[in-house]
């Protein structure tokens, strides 16, 4: 006979192909996983070799009580290889089903076990925060980044009204906070601040020029380029800002957005793509208004993330390369940042599961609307739209 002693379902189900760790049970000094001595037997015994492997009994019940719940359904599991892997196959595609076809955001599910999520948070600083709620989590990675251009749609949205192009991005910025990390002008300037000004986007330019002297000497040739007045129009300017940090209060103040009476009054007057923008902003605050202020995707364990679900920048200057390859370099000489935004631990009971379903449902649905947003205020690398 056979004998494997790797448990079923300790693989990590990635899109339909699992991905089995790299470890090799010891039995007396030697691999498990081979032929084992067996005394002779006589011919006259019927002998029918078969290889069988051993079940998680907390995932297959796991399992069961998520398509016992009602939202996976059986049909989506097109061939069975264990728990794990039927579940990762029928969520895989309910998953699908919420968000349609993205043209702007860029992410996908994985699902992990216990050990597969330790060894992704291994060199997080605050791995030892995470705690173990369940035998499954379902995981969310962006493995690149796409920077998305706004350049000549933000004249005609600005024309439109004023604060139509910054709306866009303060409702984007709150499903930001709501789903999954995506970057917005304002955090374009935020990491250049970082690396130039000591963290102060706001700071006015003889505030920089103090701080640029220590790192580029007393040439203003030198330094000159880093000034905000100089950067500011290119990574975020006045008509793309969406909020600021209130010093006295110690606390992130947004600017309001056109609500959805002033965009439903706004889209009656125009035409084409600007009035289309309307109606899908009207839909992203309705969607926002219902999912409240808390997180859709009830993170047991968030990681410093590399990169983000989308990338919108003002324009394809200089400066948006020079953060992003600066961003790139902090994270591989730290070696602490990872692919994924971060991993949800799978409910365990019929209650919460339904629960869990139901707001996972309206966060994908809040990033669908999202990248119809996205797709109608910048334009296609591809030229296509």
């Amino acid at each position: 006979m056979f004998f494997d002693p790797r448990p079923a379902d300790a693989h990590v189900a990635l899109d339909g192909v699992s991905w089995q760790p790299q470890r090799r049970a010891v039995a007396r000094r030697r691999t498990a996983h081979d032929f084992l001595t067996l005394p002779d037997v006589s011919c006259d015994v019927v002998a029918r070799p078969s290889m069988k492997w051993p079940h998680d009994a907390g995932v297959a019940r796991l399992v069961a009580t998520h398509f016992e719940s009602g939202a996976l359904r059986a049909s989506d599991v097109g061939s069975y290889e264990g728990a794990g892997h039927a579940m990762a196959q029928a969520l895989f595609a309910w998953i699908r089903r919420q968000c349609g076809t993205l043209k702007r955001l860029t992410f996908r599910p994985v699902l992990l076990d216990v050990a597969s999520v330790q060894d992704q948070i291994m060199y997080q600083d605050n791995a030892s925060e995470f705690e173990v709620s369940s035998p499954l989590y379902l995981g969310i990675d962006t493995v690149e980044d796409y920077v998305y251009m706004i350049e000549d749609r933000a004249a005609p949205l600005i024309q439109t009204h004023p604060r139509l192009l910054a709306t866009a991005l303060i409702l984007i910025n709150r499903a930001a906070f709501r789903t999954l990390w995506m970057r917005t002008p304002d955090d374009f300037l935020g990491m250049f601040s970082q690396w130039h000004w000591d963290g102060d986007p706001w700071c006015t330019d003889d505030e920089a020029i103090e701080m640029l002297k220590d790192r580029f000497g007393d040439d203003p040739q030198e330094y000159e380029q880093y000034l905000p007045s100089v950067v500011r129009d290119e990574l975020c300017p006045d008509s793309m800002e969406i909020g600021r940090y209130d010093l006295r209060a110690h606390r992130w103040r947004s600017f309001p957005a056109l609500g959805i009476e002033s965009l439903r009054r706004l889209g009656y007057t125009q035409r084409g793509w600007i009035r289309e923008l309307c109606a899908e902003l009207e839909h992203l605050t309705v969607l926002l208004t219902k999912a409240g202020r808390r997180n859709l995707f009830d993170w047991a364990f968030r990681p410093e993330a590399i990169y983000a679900a989308t990338s919108i920048a003002a324009c394809d200057g200089p400066y948006v390369g020079d953060v992003l390859d600066t961003h790139y370099e902090y994270f591989s000489n730290g070696g602490d940042g990872s692919c994924f935004h971060g991993f949800i631990a799978l409910a365990t009971t019929p209650d919460d599961i339904r629960k869990q379903y139901a707001d996972l449902s309206l966060g994908f649905s809040i990033l669908r609307q999202v990248d119809r947003v996205v797709s109608l205020i910048t334009r296609d690398p591809q030229g296509t739209s």
